[in-house]
């Protein structure tokens, strides 16, 4: 129950930033996970993929990076550091286009 509630928070953020991007494909997401997160790296990304599918990160590469030590102030988080973009087709310069790649903020 934990483990679906972390991972429907990180899909609402994906939305989110990809609704902000103008409903940009997310291509990389790069998580935090906390040594007391009740999850492991495994059972994260397949908890990753079904969780993401049929949204803007279904086809995305997941990056984790393992945060050492119960003692970290985010020890038992999943944390969304950034999400990566599909390039859009080139526009003038100018255009007012968002970046291709946003970040949460942690």
């Amino acid at each position: 129950m934990h483990e679906e509630a972390l991972l429907r928070d990180l899909r609402s953020k994906v939305e989110e930033l990809s609704r902000a991007n103008g409903g940009a494909t997310v291509v990389r997401a790069q998580v935090a996970l906390g040594a007391l997160a009740h999850l492991d790296e495994p059972r994260l990304r397949a908890l990753w993929a079904r969780a993401m599918a049929g949204g803007p990160a279904e086809s995305s590469r997941l990056e984790v990076e393992l945060l050492a030590g119960t003692d970290h102030p985010h020890a038992s988080s999943v944390i969304l550091r950034s999400v990566t973009f599909a390039e859009a087709p080139a526009r003038r310069e100018g255009s007012g286009d968002p970046p291709p790649s946003s970040s949460p903020g942690g």
